[in-house]
């Protein structure tokens, strides 16, 4: 039974005026609200003149006076009392007064939570102490969903937040009926409607069904755009977030309609005109309608375009402080295109220099090399006024006074159109603001990676300058470990005057896979895999990883240990041992071990120059005695190798992992042994049986071609030289061979290279042709590759993720290199020579690493090469 028992006071003397008490709610199912009013009526508003007293605990009435020591809710089962009293404005200590318990009598009424509210009051040692006595609404035993036969129920269920044995407020409930509806909308059922039921189930307790009926989906059949003269409509609906149906609507989301998208269009509309230049362009309300059979939508959008725009003259107002660097000459750098750090190197090239800073200061940006960026689209008289234009312009001078630690920067760009002369002339008004610092730098959600792990990552520091462009930094290098799911960086106001906190949410992701699979590959055959990585190791940042794989071509086993900042230093460390084993022409070994301590060079950790040492025995299983003899033995031989080298590297990509931009160069130079002094001594610096040079590169390009990196165009490009130092021939295992899914594709692995006229024939009975030689002077002789000295090879690719979230990509590609050299070294690259090969495939990134399936076909085959190659394997591409 619902009621409300207020005592009402007036002229002094005590009466009670009880509510009218309504019928018992009947068994039948209710219909609960649909929208936010409550479904309970409100409770009766006493005059303002009347002043509520209530009963004490005899039923007797009691006076609204005296000092409240206490206030406490009876009666609830399942709300948390926090809620009720957080709806109550008495506190300890207050003065009772009549106008009081009417406020929190409505204000416990809005909460939703209960049927009935009594409030007693007692007198207690410390003061009156006042009670709020509820009776709960019933609570939900199950939710359930009708009629519902577009969106499944799992679906449905995920977006209610109204859980057994809750109870929900009356507003709660209206806004899980706007988040059904809101399911609906987004997929054009407009005129879907939801409406909550209750209904009584015993021992208070009540089922929730949400009673759906979905009528048909309806379409957006046309969008209209009048008025428009000089923008075409194609332009306009390219950039609107509601679109026209189509023919096949019902398999897309095209011609679905959702109202905050038409009303966003609206803006979106402006921002085009005014990108065209149109300055003073007028949208109207779009007007929509629907057909008689409420199966379609027809939506009109006027536009008033007026005159389009040129850009007349730029001026400047506000604060500069040349002792910044901010300047006029600065600013008008900046709006003519200029780079943001260029400036800035450019104040402090000069300012190091000892050159005086005036107001007129104007930077001499000089060209950064291996610098990628974007160019900035500048603002020239007489250009067509475009609304992005501004707007980077406006960005990059709030970034330069931000980066002077002037983060509330306001910049105001003012345009003064003269429709007469059809020119506007643009001001930027700067109003710097306050200097704020960096308080206290707070780390939540690095679990369980390290502090100092985060911390390194952010180059600014507690008690420093706010700096934008550092905090921005900050969140690229944490996006870039590839540690986390999320990066969010925040600065509120700290406690103290002028300074900002720091705040760094992260959302670890998992960086560890232990992965044992088997499968097959065109390469490989049949093969085993097992593989531990850990990208995070022990939360230090940390990368080891140990794999394995068996198959009967290859046998592979590795294990390597990177620490990117060895002792908390800006030194790294890698240590790693390998042993591999492969029969693609040969029979050929590697087994051994490298030491690598690199160095960054420069503030983003991009540049690193490295010493490695590598050790490793290696040579050939099993020879025929033709090729032990071939060349005096010195071709085809086995020893160690030992060596020391150099490695300088830029790393500009956008992922480490799957890069979409950016580029990444190496190049390394490494000396074996050592090397001959006179006709009959060879200095030895690293020891091993083998005395040679080798330098190589490596190039890659990423570049998206279209928004959304979904058609991304990659290259790759790697050269090397090897030459002997002791005037030995090089041998085998260290030359230069071509071919194979990762190198040429369409060709087999290791096929490509030069090769000499070798009497004896090749075995096809293998599952690859091997060179078989003999010592018959009647057998016939046959190509035999050997390999080369100098190696060029070019991937071009094109690739597209057709399941974004699955990681499942296609893949167009175009290869083009070889090797060259003969057996004494002589000869070098000669693009004529190059093999070239076209084709496609598919790549996906699965839970066991990525697998490749690709298609070669190599152009302009030769005679023994087969037209066509299938390969399949489990790694990445470049």
């Amino acid at each position: 039974m619902k009621r409300l028992l207020l005592a009402l006071l007036a002229g002094g003397l005590p009466f009670t005026a009880l509510a009218a008490d309504p019928a018992a709610p009947p068994a039948a199912p209710v219909p609960a609200p649909a929208a936010m009013p409550p479904a309970i009526p409100a409770a009766p508003v006493a005059s303002e003149s009347a002043a509520p007293v209530v009963l004490d605990e005899a039923g007797a009435p009691l006076y609204a006076t005296g000092s409240v020591g206490r206030v406490q809710v009876v009666g609830l089962r399942r709300v948390e009392e926090a809620a009720i009293l957080d709806a109550v404005g008495l506190r300890a200590g207050d003065t009772l007064a009549p106008w009081k318990l009417q406020r929190d009598i409505r204000s416990i009424w809005r909460t939703g939570y209960v049927n009935d509210v009594v409030v007693r009051i007692a007198p207690s040692e410390v003061g009156q102490v006042v009670t709020f006595v509820v009776t709960e609404k019933p609570a939900i035993q199950k939710v359930v969903f009708s009629g519902n036969k577009k969106i499944k129920d799992d679906d449905l269920q995920e977006a209610v937040d109204i859980t057994t044995l809750s109870v929900p407020s009356d507003q709660r409930i209206a806004q899980n009926v706007r988040t059904i509806r809101d399911k609906y909308l987004e997929k054009g059922f407009y005129l879907a409607t939801v409406e909550p039921i209750l209904t009584p189930v015993g021992d208070d307790l009540v089922d929730l069904e949400f009673k759906i009926t979905e009528n048909r989906k309806v379409i957006v059949q046309s969008i209209d755009i009048t008025g428009n003269v000089g923008v075409p409509d194609a332009k306009i609906k390219r950039f609107l977030q509601t679109k026209e149906g189509g023919i096949v609507p019902w398999l897309t989301s095209s011609g679905n309609f959702i109202e905050d998208n038409l009303e966003n269009d609206t803006y979106v509309v402006r921002s085009v005109l005014l990108e065209e230049g149109y300055v003073e362009a007028q949208v109207d309300q779009p007007k929509v309608f629907l057909s008689p059979d409420k199966r379609h939508i027809f939506i009109t959008i006027h536009v008033t375009e007026g005159p389009r725009y040129k850009i007349g003259k730029l001026s400047l107002t506000g604060d500069f402080l040349a002792e910044e660097g901010l300047t006029q000459g600065a600013v008008r750098a900046l709006a003519e295109g200029k780079d943001l750090r260029d400036v800035e190197e450019a104040f402090q090239r000069d300012k190091k220099a000892g050159a005086v800073i005036t107001d007129d200061w104007t930077p001499k940006v000089e060209r950064r090399l291996f610098d990628f960026s974007g160019q900035n689209q500048p603002i020239k008289t007489g250009d067509w006024f475009k609304i992005t234009t501004m707007q980077g312009v406006t960005q990059r001078i709030s970034d330069l006074y931000g980066d002077q630690g002037y983060a509330f920067a306001n910049i105001v760009p003012l345009p003064s159109p003269d429709p007469a002369s059809g020119v506007v002339d643009l001001t930027f008004d700067i109003q710097k603001g306050e200097k704020m610092k960096i308080g206290h730098i707070n780390i939540t959600g690095n679990d369980p990676t390290f502090d100092k792990v985060v911390r390194r990552e952010i180059p600014i520091n507690e008690g420093e300058d706010y700096q934008g462009s550092r905090i921005r930094e900050a969140r690229e290098r944490l996006e870039r470990l590839g540690f986390f799911e999320t990066v969010e960086i925040s600065t509120p106001r700290a406690s103290e005057d002028k300074t900002l906190d720091m705040n760094v949410d992260v959302s670890e992701r998992p960086t560890g896979s232990f992965t044992v699979g088997a499968g097959f590959s065109s390469v490989d055959s049949f093969l085993l895999t097992a593989n531990i990585q850990k990208s995070n190791f022990f939360g230090l940042g940390w990368v080891v990883s140990i794999a394995g794989n068996i198959s009967k071509p290859t046998q592979t086993a590795n294990i390597d240990f990177y620490d990117p900042y060895f002792l908390d230093s800006r030194w790294t460390l890698r240590v790693s041992g390998f042993y591999n084993q492969r029969s693609y022409i040969e029979n050929e070994y590697q087994r051994g071990g490298v030491f690598q301590v690199g160095r960054y060079l420069d503030t983003r950790d991009d540049i690193r120059l490295a010493l490695d040492y590598t050790l490793e025995d290696n040579g050939l299983l099993s020879l025929d005695e033709y090729k032990e003899r071939l060349y005096g033995g010195e071709l085809y031989r086995n020893g160690v190798t030992s060596s020391g080298g150099i490695t300088f590297e830029i790393d500009k990509r956008n992922n480490r992992i799957n890069a979409t931009r950016g580029v990444k160069f190496s190049l390394s130079t490494d000396l074996s042994g050592g090397f001959r002094l006179n006709d009959k001594e060879v200095v030895s610096i690293f020891g091993g049986d083998f005395n040679y040079w080798e330098t190589k590169a490596n190039f890659r390009f990423y570049q998206p071609l279209v928004k959304d990196d979904w058609l991304v165009f990659k290259y790759n490009l790697s050269a090397g030289r090897i030459q002997s130092t002791d005037g030995s021939i090089v041998p085998y295992i260290h030359r230069y061979r071509a071919g194979g899914i990762l190198s040429i594709r369409g060709f087999e692995p290791y096929a490509l290279g030069p090769s000499v006229r070798g009497t004896g024939y090749k075995d096809y009975t293998q599952e690859r042709s091997s060179f078989v030689g003999t010592d018959d002077p009647q057998a016939a002789d046959d190509r035999l590759v050997i390999g080369g000295t100098e190696t060029l090879i070019n991937q071009l690719e094109i690739e597209s993720p057709i399941i974004k979230s699955a990681g499942i990509s296609l893949v167009a590609f175009f290869d083009a290199g070889n090797t060259f050299g003969d057996v004494q070294g002589n000869g070098h690259v000669d693009l004529l020579d190059l093999r070239t090969s076209v084709g496609f495939g598919v790549r996906w990134f699965s839970p066991i690493g990525p697998l490749r399936f690709e298609w070669g076909f190599p152009l302009e085959p030769y005679p023994d090469e087969r037209k066509a190659v299938f390969d399949f394997t489990i790694g990445s591409a470049f």
